[in-house]
């Protein structure tokens, strides 16, 4: 019997401080990734974006947030971050061009129901055991709020989000 495959997606909040450590793993900035043994640097050229930063993650969430004229507390959410991968049966022995195509469609997925102009960065990692997408976004609202708990929701919501993704992906 072949084991079940799975499209994933999750969600992670950020406030502000460690936005800046997001955004040195996500673009291979450090020298060594202690925290993270399964990084191997020799094989970061292969790693890619969908959608290249405009500058610091940090600076451009707080400059969509201005921008949308909206006030923050010390406790906003500034930035979420969406992890997209699959089980790795499911790369395996897959081209560069199919594994593009995956994380396009999950770029896809999220450009659906987030306004693209809030997507700050999308970067695929092919230098773990398993390729995956780190894409982050401002949670801004379709009203230029800013509410993550709008758009991520809670627990019933976030499993909405799972079977919408997963459905979109099995198109």
């Amino acid at each position: 019997m072949e084991k079940a495959q799975y499209a994933i997606m999750r969600f992670a909040k950020y406030k502000g401080p460690e936005i800046g450590n997001i955004e040195a793993h996500n673009e291979r900035t450090k020298e060594k990734y202690a925290s993270n043994p399964d990084v191997d640097t020799s094989r970061s050229k292969y790693n890619f974006h969908l959608v290249k930063p405009p500058g610091k993650y940090r600076a451009e969430s707080e400059r969509q947030i201005a921008a949308a004229g909206c006030r923050t507390r010390k406790d906003s959410i500034r930035m979420i971050e969406t992890l997209f991968t699959a089980s790795p049966e499911f790369f395996k022995g897959k081209k560069k061009g199919e594994i593009k195509a995956y994380f396009q469609e999950a770029l896809d997925f999220i450009r659906e129901h987030q306004d693209p102009k809030t997507i700050i960065s999308a970067v695929v990692h092919m230098d773990e055991k398993t390729p995956h997408m780190h894409l982050c976004f401002v949670p801004l609202t379709a009203d230029k709020r800013l509410s993550a708990k709008e758009i991520v929701g809670n627990k019933k919501k976030l499993t909405q989000w799972q079977d919408r993704f997963w459905e979109h992906m099995v198109k």
